[in-house]
């Protein structure tokens, strides 16, 4: 009976440590995906802000033009709600 319990002991804790260590082989591939997925982010939002400033560059007078009508508009917005 009580080598029984002994190798019950032993191939409970052989379990765990399979448990164990496809969790953590599981894990481990979730990081590596996970990075993966931040440098493509990372990727695109350079390339994005890369584009953006490109254009900008090539239409100065719109943004002129938008950052006066947002400038307008937030006034206008503050002034009403001041008022109240």
């Amino acid at each position: 009976m009580a080598e029984e319990d002994k190798t019950t002991e032993e191939e409970i804790e052989e379990q765990v440590e399979e448990k164990k260590k496809e969790a953590l082989k599981r894990y481990e591939k979730l990081i590596n995906r996970l990075k993966n997925e931040r440098e493509d982010l990372k990727n695109e939002l350079n390339r994005d802000y890369r584009e953006a400033r490109r254009y900008v560059r090539s239409h100065p007078e719109e943004g002129v033009l938008f950052s006066f009508l947002g400038g307008l508009t937030i006034g206008y917005i503050l002034s009403k709600l001041s008022r109240k």
